[in-house]
């Protein structure tokens, strides 16, 4: 067992402690203010706070994780060999800075309890974070620096390094509608018609009616060659489908659609599926709780996962809101408009509720890649390089990979064939 001796051990401490020495480390971890009990121990212990009490491991502490609320903090980066970091130590420490506060401020999305310049859906665009205007939104910093903190803490008791599992690729699938344009009423497929026809999408509008008509398969009726193909190819896959009432940013087919609620049942027998919580639901809790019991009566399975649709994420209010409701995962967290590490981590930690000052009983499993970071690079050779240096950077690390996809990567229309070919070889090795 490892003991941590803090002045007054906050839950701020017990949250970040566990989470890197219980479950990252695997080992049982306990706290005390007690000086005497501190002395005695005679296994692996640590001392956190203003100064060392003798020749311990000590890490000065920042008072981040002793406050309370989120008052505005000023950041002041400096290089530790290589790697960015903050909240430097002004004594002798074992650390050059105070790594726990540190990533606590950036796993509890601190920054993001503060007013911030909305995009047009309401979300926190990456380039006003800490990680992007300092050039680390790319990198695993949380994970860097604990590969380091493991290494300083294995030479200081001289212990043998953990075993780690190896670095797995995981695949989420948003499924914002079935179906592109079979099985919608005349009225909508009319409407939807005739919004292709001012964007100028006449591609779309003659292969909507050769579909509509019979003549022509649906373009995204091949998700189930694909399913079979993605099993093969990845440690796992998951689905999250959006099931809820049509709305400007919900798209997807009537609750009521006999063939909707036979997909979606279909597709939860080969692998894992949960709902994509629509638009709506990121302001309504009512809408959310409606649509997960209905969600869950028809695959005859709890809900413990979610994911966000457009990735509308308002903390805390949306982890808030998953927690209360029985959600136990959530695969939200990620940038819409950029690739990277949000939390500035790729592994899984439970959420840390900066308003409620307490950690929730929510997982989060950050995503790094999407298709939209993907396709973005145009061509071929360079989305294989953005996912190959993902994958590298993670693999060293023993993290897990976990990429987002749509059902919309699987389009048999000719204009998706060449994004559909890269994706294949990428995802074979090739």
């Amino acid at each position: 067992m490892i003991l941590i001796h803090a002045p007054v051990v906050k839950p701020r401490i017990r949250y970040i402690f566990n989470h890197f020495f219980g479950r990252r480390m695997g080992n049982d971890i306990s706290f005390t203010s007690d000086l005497s009990a501190f002395i005695a121990h005679s296994g692996p212990k640590m001392s956190y706070g203003d100064s060392p009490l003798g020749n311990e491991f000590f890490v000065a502490a920042h008072g981040l994780l002793t406050q309370q609320g989120v008052p505005s903090i000023q950041i002041n980066l400096f290089d530790w060999e290589g790697l960015p970091a903050f909240f430097p130590t002004p004594v002798k420490s074992s650390l050059p800075f105070d790594f726990f506060a540190a990533a606590f401020y950036l796993m509890s999305r601190y920054e993001e309890y503060h007013p911030f310049v909305a995009d047009d859906l309401g979300r926190f665009t990456s380039d006003q974070s800490l990680a992007a205007k300092h050039d680390f939104l790319h990198l695993p910093l949380i994970d860097l620096w604990f590969d380091r903190f493991l290494s300083i803490w294995q030479a200081f008791f001289d212990t043998k390094s953990i075993e780690r599992m190896p670095s797995k690729l995981s695949i989420v699938v948003d499924i914002p509608q079935l179906f592109a344009f079979k099985h919608k009423t005349v009225f909508r497929s009319f409407a939807e018609g005739v919004q292709d026809f001012f964007q100028f999408r006449f591609g779309s509008i003659f292969d909507r009616a050769l579909v509509v008509l019979g003549i022509r398969e649906d373009p995204l009726a091949n998700l189930y060659n694909w399913i079979e193909i993605l099993l093969q190819k990845t440690t796992s896959i998951r689905f999250f489908v959006l099931y809820t009432k049509l709305g400007v940013h919900d798209r997807s087919l009537s609750v009521f659609n006999a063939t909707h609620q036979q997909e979606i049942k279909s597709i939860s027998d080969y692998a894992p599926t949960a709902p994509l919580a629509s638009f709506e639901s990121s302001t309504n809790e009512t809408v959310l709780g409606t649509d997960i019991e209905r969600f869950g009566t028809l695959i005859h399975r709890p809900v413990k996962s979610i994911r966000q649709h457009k990735l509308v994420l308002q903390f805390p209010h949306t982890y808030r809101l998953f927690s209360s409701l029985g959600i136990k995962n959530d695969y939200s967290m990620q940038y819409a408009d950029a690739a990277g590490f949000r939390a500035s981590t790729a592994f899984p930690f439970r959420f840390y509720d900066l308003g409620d000052e307490q950690q929730t009983p929510l997982t989060v499993h950050p995503v790094c890649l999407s298709e939209t970071h993907i396709r973005n690079q145009r061509f071929s050779r360079k989305m294989r390089q953005l996912f190959l240096a993902y994958q590298d950077r993670l693999t060293k690390l023993h993290a897990p990979f976990v990429v987002a996809l749509t059902n919309e990567s699987f389009n048999s229309r000719g204009k998706n064939t060449s994004f559909l070919s890269t994706l294949s070889k990428i995802l074979s090795h090739e």
